[in-house]
Formats: structure tokens, C-alpha cells, sequence
């Protein structure tokens, strides 16, 4: 089970900033955890046993909580995120079309 930093760290990878020079950890943690309260609302079934409970969010350190295909699912979802607020480089039919795999990933998964 890869830890979040891990998790973070290849979805950096489409962004093209291995490096860690373009997004900073804290800004896709932060979308990180957005994007699995996205999960949850879209699969609310990935929280059996905890309907109800207020998530907390999760740090660099933790164990990504869910299955390696929804690895990628949130993976996308930091791509879609970071590329909606790069003012410089955005896409938005990339930032679209990164979202709808998103979607894809989480319904399939």
C-alpha cells in the first residue's frame, strides 16, 4: 500500500514537475484530500461502516486509505486540479478531459 507522498509524487509526474518545483506537497495534499471527499460523495459505498462520520483529512505520511486503481482515479484529480489553477500553462479541455477520468476511474472501480 503506497503512502499518499507516494501517491502525490507520480501524480506529479503528468504535470511534469518531478522536481517539485511548479506545485508545493501542502497545495496537492490539499487536492488530494478534496478529491477523496469527491470519492466518497461519488461512492459513498468505499465508506462501509463509517456512513455519517466526518472524514479527516489524511497527511503525507498515511497509507493511502483506498484500492491502487482509485490511486489512479486521484491521481487524476490532482492533474485536473493543478491544471485549472496554473494561470500560466492552463488547458482547460485537458483539465476536462483529466476530470472525466477521474469520473471514469471512480465508477469503474
Amino acid at each position: 500500500m503506497a503512502t499518499v507522498q507516494q501517491v502525490i509524487d507520480r501524480g506529479r509526474v503528468p504535470l511534469n514537475d518531478a522536481d517539485k518545483v511548479r506545485y508545493t506537497d501542502d497545495d496537492l495534499l490539499n487536492y488530494l484530500n478534496d478529491g477523496m471527499a469527491e470519492i466518497y460523495t461519488k461512492r459513498p459505498d468505499l465508506r462501509f461502516g463509517k456512513f455519517g462520520v466526518a472524514t479527516d483529512p489524511i497527511g503525507l505520511t498515511d497509507k493511502f486509505p483506498l484500492s491502487q486503481a482509485h490511486e489512479v482515479a486521484i491521481k487524476h484529480y490532482i492533474v485536473y486540479r493543478s491544471e485549472l489553477t496554473d494561470d500560466e500553462n492552463v488547458n482547460e479541455n485537458r483539465a476536462a478531459q483529466t476530470y472525466k477520468l477521474f469520473e471514469k476511474a471512480v465508477a469503474t472501480t
